[in-house]
């Protein structure tokens, strides 16, 4: 076959395999725009990658607007509130669903003055800020506190000295012992999550007759390292600290990421996090009763919003998979209510979603015919 047949035959089976796996009709390939779309691949060249679903989602995709030193706004409620205002006014309050900051006091006073003045949009606190918050919040408890402390000491140990650090390499097989990501304490779970891997690799170098003719192994500081090393407790506490932390972790990169919008997927995903934490201890509840008061803290009375629960409810990767749970959950129900509430000013357009939501319930959106 001759080679410009070839690759046009991959390349046609290329795009009916996105067709398929997207769930698109075949009658896709009938629709005008299809040809300029494929002239401005075959311009581009090799090397084009597809567009993420942020530059797709908008035709102006995100849009900055202006920065502001806050710093002036930001010591009361009232002051954030004005500056946040606003910006509502300016951007036009029909143009805003949603208002996000941090969680820190004045902000979440400044966001419920907002909502109550603009009573069709909605303030919710940073989901990542609130994350970051919970993880710091657990490693608060002293036991845990004491475990990252030893951990910082071996770390520092180590990598304050050119000796060690290449010891160290030599027993991991080069694997560093840090990890970083964007926030604080996903960096500390993750940093323990290396140390415990090389958990085997740091007891034998700390055992290693290299350590034992080392100069730091004559020092009071290399000796505590050492007994660290070689203490069951520390590395049960490690452990420990990961099954609270990881799955925490992974809803934080979930809502710090940019491969999905998340608003759809906080509420499963948090319900995910504290069912994994449950199931590590076996059912449990007092091994885990001081992390979950933790969690449902920052969780029920800063995070957990109700454009949470209406996202989880209209999310069809859930709703299809367990419905019925879902519409028996009242705390989510109410969530969809009060969103439709806030976000619909009439009646008759609040009426016409809930017919939209009971055809969703039915499963009619599932189907071929809808998509």
């Amino acid at each position: 076959m001759p080679q410009k047949k070839l690759l046009k035959e991959r390349a046609h089976q290329a795009i009916a395999r996105w067709i398929y796996d997207a769930g698109i009709p075949l009658n896709v390939v009938n629709v005008e725009s299809i040809e300029p779309m494929i002239e401005a691949i075959r311009q581009y060249g090799l090397g084009l990658t597809p567009p993420s679903y942020y530059q797709v989602n908008c035709p102006k995709g995100s849009m900055f607007v202006e920065s502001v030193d806050a710093s002036v706004h930001s010591t009361t409620g009232d002051d954030m509130y004005s500056l946040l205002d606003d910006y509502v006014e300016r951007i036009r309050e029909a143009n805003v669903v949603q208002v996000v900051t941090d969680s820190a006091a004045y902000n979440k006073m400044a966001g419920k003055l907002l909502m109550a003045k603009r009573p069709h949009l909605h303030w919710t606190p940073c989901a990542t800020h609130c994350l970051d918050l919970m993880l710091e919040d657990i490693f608060k408890l002293p036991y845990l506190k004491r475990t990252w402390e030893r951990a910082i000491k071996v770390h520092g140990n180590i990598y304050n000295c050119l000796i060690l650090l290449n010891m160290m390499r030599y027993f991991t097989q080069r694997k560093e012992l840090i990890k970083p990501a964007k926030t604080r304490f996903a960096t500390t779970c993750l940093t323990l999550q290396r140390v415990h891997q090389q958990k085997n690799n740091l007891r034998k170098m700390f055992t290693s007759e290299a350590w034992s003719k080392s100069k730091s192994a004559k020092e009071i500081d290399g000796k505590k390292v050492a007994e660290i090393m070689l203490l069951p407790s520390f590395w049960n506490n490690v452990l420990l600290a990961l099954r609270f932390a990881c799955p925490l972790v992974k809803v934080l990169r979930l809502v710090d990421g940019e491969e999905k919008p998340a608003m759809g997927y906080i509420y499963e995903a948090m319900d995910r996090a504290k069912e994994t934490i449950m199931n590590t201890f076996g059912g449990d509840e007092d091994k885990h009763k001081s992390v979950f008061e933790i969690i449902d803290a920052r969780w029920e009375v800063q995070l957990h919003q109700p454009l949470h629960a209406a996202g989880y409810y209209l999310n069809h990767a859930f709703f299809y998979k367990d419905g019925a749970r879902m519409k028996a959950d009242k705390e989510v129900w109410k969530g969809l209510v009060d969103c439709i509430e806030r976000l619909v000013p009439t009646e008759r357009m609040q009426d016409e979603i809930l017919h939209q939501i009971a055809l969703h319930e039915e499963g009619i959106f599932k189907k071929d015919m809808a998509m």
